[in-house]
């Protein structure tokens, strides 16, 4: 018998109609497939979300990828040093690093800090004063009252100073009365010319100074407490690697160190905490994949439940249509096509449902984040080309949803389905 073709029009009449009888009984189903989509496009927003707060997070560290190295003590003897001897360095160490490096790096300089009294009118405290670099110090500070140093001030030895707005409030009341205030450090008078706050939530709580100033104000001169090196930031990962050890190498033969002492000179980098960071989003991006295919198999089982339901109903009509002339690829495609409606419907729903809360959620978020440079989330949206990539996903998952309902259909045998009830 020649197979009977329904025109397009009537297909479409023929699966509304369907979906109109099954939906009656396949509400609950149906919600399985909401609630997956909607778990799906949920989390994957919240997974960009913190994917990109944390990115934003730490961008500032990819524009400053730096090494530093500090002075320690040996662990073990060597070429005439015993254990336990500390290793100094010193500003000539890191000239003759700029010499040797300055091609691989940006640039590379001493730092110098110390611990020492400071003193207002009214209250004492102990603090970290440290040389200001305007190289990273002008992006992770912010002035809030007075101003900064000049360049001139910095190349000086000027008894001069920026201080942070929580220790002014606690030595002069507050950040305004500090400004062009006296603080007496180590019993010396200097000028406070600023206030800052940290630009990133970082606990930086110290005093700055000009270079020269910190190195004039106690111990060795020539020492310092650190040399820092900036990374070019096109610099491939690895070959960071391989500078960071380079150095250490010539350190280490320049102070007579065994190449074993782990603890003679600490390095410190940045690249260790980003590497971190990838892991930890990779990680993040890998449970939002299991999650959304979890999701996504909630909705075809919903589906297909819907549709097996509707098959089971309608296995008389079936049988009535394969009498009259239906193939059964007809009746396939008519089974198929009930299963992607239903996909669809309850998909897009899902689909509408997460992104007004995804939405809500970034309303609430941006309040509360508002002033914080530092977050943990951000932005939650998801992009149109994902929800392209879900509806061309929920089309496939309904045709998926509809393939044993649609086998079971093809499969019905005419004189039983014409006796059932």
């Amino acid at each position: 018998m020649k197979e009977g073709r329904l025109s397009l029009r009537d297909y479409f009449r023929d699966i509304l109609t369907s979906a109109r009888i099954s939906c009656r009984r396949g509400v609950l189903s149906g919600l399985m497939t909401v609630w997956g989509v909607f778990i799906f496009i949920v989390v994957v927003g919240t997974s960009n979300g913190i994917d990109r707060g944390n990115r934003s997070n730490y961008d500032y560290l990819l524009d400053y990828i730096l090494i530093s190295v500090s002075p320690g003590e040996t662990s073990m003897a060597h070429n005439g040093l015993v254990k336990g001897q500390m290793i100094p360095l010193t500003r000539s160490d890191a000239q003759e690093l700029q010499m040797l490096f300055s091609d691989r790096s940006e640039f590379i300089y001493p730092r110098k800090q110390n611990i020492v009294q400071c003193k207002s009118l009214t209250s004492s405290i102990q603090l970290l004063v440290s040389d200001y670099r305007k190289e990273l110090n002008d992006n992770a500070l912010k002035i809030v009252a007075g101003r900064n140093f000049t360049q001139v001030e910095l190349n000086g030895r000027n008894r001069i100073c920026i201080i942070p707005e929580t220790i002014a409030a606690q030595l002069f009341g507050s950040t305004d009365d500090a400004v062009n205030s006296i603080l007496e450090v180590n019993s010396m008078p200097y000028i406070v010319l600023g206030v800052y706050k940290p630009v990133h939530q970082i606990n930086i709580n110290q005093v700055f100074v000009p270079f020269e100033t910190a190195m004039a104000m106690q111990g060795i001169e020539d020492e310092v407490s650190s040399i820092d090196i900036k990374l070019i930031l096109e610099t491939p990962v690895k070959q960071k690697y391989q500078l960071k050890e380079d150095m250490r190498s010539w350190l280490y033969f320049k102070k007579g160190i065994s190449p074993y002492d782990a603890s003679a000179l600490h390095f410190e980098e940045s690249i260790d905490f980003i590497e971190a960071q990838e892991k930890l989003l990779d990680s993040i991006r890998l449970f939002t994949v299991v999650l959304g295919l979890l999701s996504l198999i909630m909705g075809i089982l919903g589906v297909s439940s819907i549709v097996y339901l509707s098959v089971k109903e309608r296995t008389k009509e079936i049988a009535v249509r394969l009498v009259c002339g239906s193939g059964k690829g007809s009746i396939l495609r008519l089974i198929l096509g009930e299963s992607v409606f239903f996909m669809l419907v309850f998909g897009c729903i899902g689909m509408a449902l997460g992104s007004i809360v995804l939405n809500i959620a970034n309303i609430i978020v941006e309040k509360f984040t508002a002033d914080e440079k530092w977050i943990f989330i951000g932005d939650m949206t998801v992009s149109w080309q994902l929800i392209l990539s879900c509806t061309v996903a929920i089309i496939v998952c309904g045709l998926i949803a509809g393939l044993v309902p649609a086998r079971k259909a093809t499969s019905v045998r005419i004189n039983q389905a014409m006796g059932c009830e």
